[in-house]
């Protein structure tokens, strides 16, 4: 038996993944594509000579394991919980690794930064607390299946 708390934040948890697999998988080509403009100046110094390999980072590794997360959600997979947490891991990393290789860029650089290493925190905390929930819930219906047998 799930509770409704534990509903409320499975549906939540799958928008915000599907938020964060939308935007980034379009944020990726967007870099790959230069359709941006971002400056290559911004990378001097970075390991990277152009976007193409940051681009393909986030839309794949980031956008597909955000997808992923989503559709094992959907479907209910009891492993659901796990990979949605690596998801949120997985774009706080990337966030680190962007301001670690090119630094911290003013404006709304800076704001992007900042929301999507929070909304991968949110969806790790929402994800582990999920998990016990279901975790609990499942401990008390084999205590009141084992009191009755």
């Amino acid at each position: 038996m799930v509770t409704m708390l534990g509903k409320i934040i499975k549906v939540f948890l799958i928008v915000m993944l599907g938020f964060l697999a939308l935007t980034t998988i379009a944020g990726g080509i967007a870099l790959i594509t230069d359709s941006m403009g971002m400056p290559v100046e911004l990378l001097e110094g970075s390991p990277f000579s152009s976007y193409t390999i940051p681009g393909l980072s986030l839309a794949v590794i980031v956008g597909g394991s955000a997808s992923f997360a989503a559709v094992l959600l959907f479907r209910k997979n009891k492993f659901s919980y796990l990979f949605s947490a690596a998801a949120g891991i997985v774009i706080m990393f990337f966030e680190f690794v962007e301001v670690q290789a090119v630094g911290t860029i003013d404006g709304l650089g800076q704001f992007l930064q900042i929301f999507y290493f929070s909304l991968g925190m949110l969806i790790v905390v929402l994800s582990m607390g999920n998990w016990f929930l279901s975790l609990r819930s499942e401990q008390g219906e084999l205590m009141r299946q084992s009191m009755q047998g």
